[in-house]
């Protein structure tokens, strides 16, 4: 699958006027038809002045709804009631051109309420059907169709054609590409049965063939419906940057979109409604996507998607929009139209207010990121490894397919957030890789494996030899002990490399990390250990055991830390078995010989291994700890770091046409601060280059810098956004 191509981060080559767009707006219009006063009052001009007086250059246009009724007189599908006699998405595209804003079309699949009602044969068929529970992704105001029902398919092509036949849209937008549910309807269970000659497993079983090679091909299939959608709309308008929401990708296994599936997309977009951590994320992972054009970050300008009237304070709304400029984003807006199709101008002022300081600064953050760190983000590892119910429990149904149900994440996606959170407060610039990189790790000094239980072979092969060939590598918890085929040999498919063996698994909710290294130990401070897990009493028990594994070092790794356990350990205690040692809490006892922490030299490079995702814990400690193993044990050399509050976020982007780096410093706080914070940033500068200027880019007013050797020193102090562009002259020679 090829995209449509355009110069990689390079506005001024880019034909497409939306994607040169930088602020941009969504109105969601998911409004149904049933009372003739809905949207009554919606006013195309109207929508347009506001998003003339917002300041935006970008608009994207909703034209069919989760509802499946279009906003245009579409020759297949509902239509909804206000636009029977009238053409909104045609009013709305020449309104908004004629204010000079580029407008891009949204369309919804998979959601679409017409569809479910007039053609419910192509509905999915919720496995949890045959347990009594029929739900689906989002709930029951929702109908959401089968991707693999060929007419339903050719419903949505007709869809897509029609619509780009009518409108010169430059750019389409495809929501909700995602299975709601694990689907076992009869097209479903053909299709898999002419394709692999076996039934639709009614087990999870992440060790098993049948179980992986279903999950497999759910996968497959949703990304095949995307690109089938993609392909068609490439063929009616030739040259057309389309794009998938990836946001459905960042979650568990059950919906079955991977953030991989970005390979599809012009550009990588999402919308995402979770804190600074998860934009920060987001950010690094759809540059690391190096599409062609820059990503478009989305979020509600409410408090959630599903609170219609709580608008975010402007200092929020500011910061997130700011984290888009310093990440080399676009950045979107989503708003909401009342029922009546009003809206409130009062927020639009509030977003031009946003986007006249953020305007300023659009066209200076490009290039090469700096990163010398790379996150490993392991689509295969998005797995829950305890069972769907209470966590805790042993009951066998747990594993049922008809008991699973939308919803949690993964032991890696949480490390994958802490590991981030660590990066990101410790101020040490990152990358986000999949495994779409696996032939670009060596451009990393350090890669980061965050509890990645499962990986594919290709992910191994290309872990192992980025090690042999010199890299640095941290990993964690059980990182590779599982293969994507389900197959597994009870021990790490990267054993070799870690430098240490599976032994057994903590079978208890809690132990403790007893440092050995001097450096770990003055990192945890004022404790003497480091806590993993938590006792949670509740009816079905303490809480999940660990199920870590419990390791045994290989000769050539060095112990860095080992395991500490509860009196008792494993039973959590009971008053009958005499077996804890205090009656809230479960303090450390017996320290065992068993290795915690690991570090092990293999071909030219590094491993530092923990059975336990350290990373995980937002705990000072844990994240000191952390951060102390990636400077000390494997030797980061970051290209740029700074010291300071750690609630300043630091990027930097090379920019060698220009001659320059440019660094940004934002404060991620909820709230507006009252005072400046101070903070010193080190660049060091590339090679055969000196600086020769240092200078504020809002002001054009240099900046106090300083050099000691190859690294540029600057003092900022950052109310909410910096940027600073280090100018770069080549280094004089001086003759003898």
């Amino acid at each position: 699958m090829q995209n449509s191509g355009f110069g990689p981060d390079d506005s001024e080559g880019i034909m497409n006027s939306y994607l040169k767009s930088r602020r941009r707006l969504l109105l969601d219009m998911h409004i149904p038809d049933w009372d003739e006063r809905f949207l009554a009052d919606y006013d195309p001009a109207e929508l347009a002045r506001l998003y003339r007086l917002a300041g935006a250059d970008g608009a994207l246009l909703y034209c069919k709804s989760h509802l499946g009724l279009n906003y245009w007189p579409a020759p297949v599908g509902g239509v909804h009631r206000a636009a029977r006699k009238r053409d909104l998405v045609g009013e709305a595209k020449v309104a908004l051109e004629g204010q000079g804003i580029a407008v891009a079309a949204y369309h919804s699949v998979i959601f679409d309420s017409w569809a479910a009602q007039e053609h419910p044969e192509w509905k999915v068929v919720p496995a949890s059907r045959s347990a009594g529970k029929e739900w689906t992704v989002l709930g029951h105001r929702y109908g959401t169709m089968c991707p693999n029902h060929p007419a339903y398919v050719d419903y949505e092509k007709a869809q897509i054609s029609a619509l780009l036949e009518r409108y010169a849209f430059d750019t389409l937008w495809l929501d909700m590409a995602f299975w709601t549910a694990v689907c076992v309807c009869d097209a479903c269970a053909m299709r898999f049965r002419a394709e692999h000659g076996i039934e639709i497993p009614m087990i999870i079983d992440w060790t098993g063939k049948a179980w992986t090679t279903f999950q497999s091909a759910r996968e497959r299939w949703i990304s095949g419906f995307a690109a089938e959608l993609m392909d068609t709309a490439r063929r009616v308008r030739p040259g057309i940057a389309v794009t998938h929401n990836l946001a459905p990708g960042l979650r568990g296994w059950f919906q079955a979109q991977r953030a991989q599936d970005s390979e599809l997309d012009d550009f990588a977009a999402g919308d995402l409604y979770g804190g600074f951590d998860e934009q920060v994320f987001v950010l690094a992972l759809m540059q690391g996507f190096r599409r062609t054009s820059i990503p478009e970050f989305m979020t509600t300008r409410t408090r959630d998607l599903f609170n219609h009237s709580s608008t975010k304070s402007e200092h929020e709304m500011l910061t997130q929009a700011f984290a888009a400029v310093a990440a080399n984003a676009a950045f979107l807006f989503i708003d909401a139209v009342d029922p009546s199709g009003r809206l409130n101008e009062k927020v639009y002022e509030r977003i031009g207010r946003v986007f006249d300081r953020t305007r300023a600064f659009e066209s200076e953050a490009s290039g090469s990121e700096i990163t010398d760190v790379a996150v490993y983000y392991s689509d295969d590892s998005r797995i829950e490894e305890t069972g769907l119910g209470e966590a805790g429990t042993d009951d066998p149904r747990l594993d049922l397919l008809a008991e699973a149900l939308p919803g949690g994440g993964s032991h890696h996606q949480d490390a994958v957030m802490g590991a981030v959170r660590a990066l990101r407060r410790g101020h040490i610039p990152f990358s986000v890789v999949t495994r779409l990189d696996n032939e670009r790790l060596g451009d990393f000094s350090v890669v980061i494996l965050p509890d990645a239980r499962r990986l594919s072979l290709e992910d191994v092969s290309a872990l192992r030899a980025y090690v042999a060939g010199g890299g640095r590598l941290y990993a964690s918890g059980a990182s590779s002990l599982l293969l994507s085929n389900g197959s597994t040999t009870g021990d790490f498919a990267l054993a070799d490399v870690f430098g240490c063996h599976v032994d057994s698994t903590e079978e208890g909710v809690m132990v403790y990390v007893r440092p050995e290294s001097p450096g770990i130990a003055a990192a945890v401070l004022p404790e003497p250990y480091l806590p993993i897990g938590r006792r949670i009493p509740r009816p079905s028990g303490s809480g999940a055991p660990l199920n870590l594994p419990r390791i045994s070092a290989g000769p050539s790794a060095r112990v860095l830390a080992r395991i500490t356990v509860p009196f008792g350990y494993p039973s959590d205690g009971t008053m009958a078995g005499r077996d804890f040692a205090s009656i809230h809490s479960s303090p450390p006892w017996d320290d065992t010989i068993h290795p915690a922490i690991v570090v092990n030299d293999f071909g030219a490079g590094r491993v530092v291994y923990s059975c336990a995702p350290i990373e995980t814990d937002p705990s000072p400690a844990h994240q000191a700890a952390f951060l102390h193993l990636l400077d000390h044990e494997l030797e980061l050399n970051s290209r740029l770091s700074a010291v300071g509050h750690p609630d300043v976020w630091v990027t930097g982007f090379d920019q060698p046409d220009r001659s320059r780096v440019v660094v940004s410093a934002i404060r991620l706080v909820d709230d507006a601060p009252s005072a400046r914070e101070p903070i010193v940033v080190s660049v060091r500068v590339p090679e055969g280059f000196e600086v020769a200027a240092a200078r504020h880019v809002a002001s054009d007013d240099p900046c106090r810098w300083s050099v000691d050797g190859n690294i540029v020193t600057i003092n900022l102090a950052v109310d909410v956004f910096e940027m600073v562009a280090i100018e770069l002259a080549p280094v004089r020679q001086v003759d003898l």
